[in-house]
């Protein structure tokens, strides 16, 4: 692998960050899985090539002919079209007897940009990106919700006998655009371009203990069409 070169850079992704990472530990009360959908994260750009045409020249009048203008020549001309991204999309759920979790930012831990002439890596990101998604405890009872998790106790303090461990719901998805920004790498290399994401989430449950989920290789593509 290479590091990442200033042609892998042209893909500038614009993600806000801030602060810095919490330590690897995951709590032990908490366990957390997270689905990932990447199929639809790719982005189209076609090339569309259009031949110059030479002049033609100005036929003056003649007899009965009237004579035509000049013409002039008009040179080549590529143009490229981007269509809209798609994203990758994350859904969390809590696994049975699990604290609900509030996954509070990401950060991008390695990126591989795969192009015609390499694979191009960079493991050097801290950035820290903001996130506010709850996951609902793994308990079912008959108030919960995707925005709720069960209370465990009577209001007089008994343990409840209609709270029992369950699936937790799945969160709200979050998507993440990890395809727009290969479009101009697209257009720079001439060819389709791939990205292979590892991504930590990280948070805290409801019982205050650090929590982290990780996926690894996410995949996104910028799929270049028409004329070569």
């Amino acid at each position: 692998m290479k590091k990442l070169a200033p042609l892998a850079l042209l893909f500038g992704l614009a993600l806000s960050a801030c602060g810095s990472a919490p330590g690897q530990l995951s709590g032990s009360r908490a366990s957390v899985g997270l689905a990932v959908s990447d199929g639809g994260s790719f982005v189209t750009v076609t090339k569309t090539f259009t031949p110059a045409t030479p002049e033609i020249p100005a036929v003056p009048p003649s007899g009965d002919n009237p004579g035509t203008p000049a013409v002039p020549a008009v040179p080549a001309k590529t143009t490229w079209t981007t269509g809209t991204p798609g994203y990758a999309e994350f859904t969390f759920t809590s696994r049975p007897g699990s604290d609900a979790v509030h996954i509070t930012g990401y950060r991008i831990v390695r990126d591989v940009i795969s192009t015609a002439t390499g694979n191009y890596e960079d493991t050097s990101k801290t950035d820290i990106n903001k996130l506010d998604i709850y996951v609902p405890s793994g308990w079912s009872c008959p108030e919960r919700t995707s925005s709720q998790s069960c209370a465990m106790f009577t209001p007089t303090g008994g343990q409840r006998n209609d709270v029992v461990p369950a699936e937790g719901l799945p969160s709200s998805p979050y998507r993440l655009n990890l395809a727009g920004g290969l479009a101009n790498l697209v257009i720079a290399t001439n060819a389709s371009v791939g990205r292979s994401t590892d991504i930590e989430f990280f948070g805290t449950s409801s019982s205050g203990q650090a929590v982290t989920v990780r996926a690894d290789h996410i995949a996104s593509e910028g799929v270049k069409t028409g004329d070569e």
